[in-house]
């Protein structure tokens, strides 16, 4: 069984560019996304350990591909 979602999409338009005037206008150039980014992929420098990033995501695509076989072996 295959289960979907309805999925917005925006043809030639940017999502972010839709959003109200007020949401923007409360951010500046200098707020920081520290809090944005969770303490796993942060480097000692404030930046992004993006090693870190490629081994968990090479780890989600092995976890999917192996789930996909199991699936498909049940049936």
């Amino acid at each position: 069984m295959l289960i979907s979602t309805e999925k917005t999409y925006f043809h030639g338009v940017n999502p972010f560019t839709l959003r109200e005037k007020d949401e923007i206008s409360d951010r500046s150039a200098d707020d920081s996304f520290e809090g944005s980014i969770p303490p796993r992929y942060r480097n000692g420098l404030g930046g992004i350990n993006i090693e870190q990033v490629k081994r968990d995501q090479r780890r989600a695509r092995q976890e999917f591909v192996r789930a996909m076989i199991r699936r498909l072996a049940k049936h």
